[in-house]
């Protein structure tokens, strides 16, 4: 267990062991014991590290000890492997943020605060560490010309990106050449499953 790179993506993150508790439903003592690593990571706990630090679960699990290999590779990042991740509070940000999303029509079920973590979408304006309001129910109403939150579906995977509708597909908005390829929206193996509706820059 690397506890050293833990504790620097929790200060990097700005988000606190008890946010971490939260998101994986455990008390913060089961925290403590996973970094001691006097608890074995799983890969559920994983995943909640991931999106509460904002990094991949193959990282996660590599940096934590985990002893299956064929796992962490088939987890390892690849294609805009999540573009954008739901917010959970840190530190300095925990009331500010709801704030501003209340004031942009936030606060409701199902209308979410995100977070970028790629430059998929740069070129719109949308930064890495940038906040975004997501609204769910406008997933099945979605324009030509909105900036959305989808799941792609490969295998047993998905991936999560942020991309602008242009009806069949979805585009990126970056100079990275890599992210020029485009996704058909099938409702299968390409699904919108939000509306961007505001974003800041704190």
């Amino acid at each position: 267990m690397d506890d050293k790179w833990f504790k620097a993506q929790q200060k990097r993150a700005g988000i606190t062991a008890d946010a971490i508790a939260n998101l994986i439903g455990r008390d913060r003592s089961v925290v403590s014991k996973i970094l001691s690593g006097k608890q074995r990571m799983t890969l559920e706990w994983a995943r909640a590290f991931a999106t509460a630090l904002s990094v991949d679960v193959a990282t996660v699990l590599e940096k934590s000890g985990y002893d299956a290999p064929d796992v962490t590779r088939q987890l390892a990042p690849g294609f805009s492997e999540s573009d954008a991740v739901a917010w959970v509070p840190g530190h300095g940000e925990g009331h500010q943020v709801p704030q501003i999303a209340k004031a942009f029509g936030g606060g409701r079920p199902g209308v979410d605060v995100w977070r970028v973590k790629s430059q998929a979408m740069a070129l719109s304006g949308f930064l890495a560490g940038d906040f975004m309001l997501v609204d769910t129910h406008e997933a099945e109403r979605v324009k030509a010309g909105d900036t959305v939150i989808a799941q792609i579906y490969s295998r047993s995977t998905a991936t999560t990106v942020l991309r602008r509708f242009e009806p069949p597909v979805l585009v990126a908005a970056s100079a990275d050449p890599a992210e020029g390829r485009v996704n058909m929206v099938d409702h299968v193996n390409v699904v919108i499953r939000g509306k961007v509706i505001a974003s800041w820059r704190v």
